[in-house]
């Protein structure tokens, strides 16, 4: 992975030339991502899809951050809850979807 500009490097060039900075938000994003578990990248990507959408909606430097600010406090209350109520989460209810016949066992199978 590419190392981190300073700041201040980051902050002139996303004045300077915003195309430029945004290309390499999204390389060093896509890098990060990468080198995460694989496991874990589909759900890394999601996450930073969802910020993505958050800050295509700021009008403004200010207006992103405080949005950025805002999701980044709903999704620590859900975990805090989750940690404090486990027993609070909905359960899913699991169906078997069978790709075979139903099997017959033995008592039906000597009627046959």
């Amino acid at each position: 992975m590419e190392t981190l500009p300073d700041f201040d490097v980051m902050a002139k060039l996303a004045q300077d030339d915003p195309e430029k900075f945004e290309q390499l938000r999204q390389q060093l994003i896509e890098e990060t991502i990468n080198q995460a578990n694989s496991g874990m990248q589909p759900r890394l990507k999601a996450q930073q899809s969802h910020i993505d959408l958050i800050i295509s909606r700021g009008k403004n430097p200010l207006h992103t951050t405080m949005l950025l600010r805002d999701e980044l406090q709903r999704q620590l209350a859900r975990f805090a809850q989750t940690l404090q109520q486990p027993s609070a989460q909905e359960n899913a209810v699991i169906t078997p979807i069978s790709s075979h016949p139903k099997q017959v066992d033995n008592a039906d199978k000597s009627s046959l």
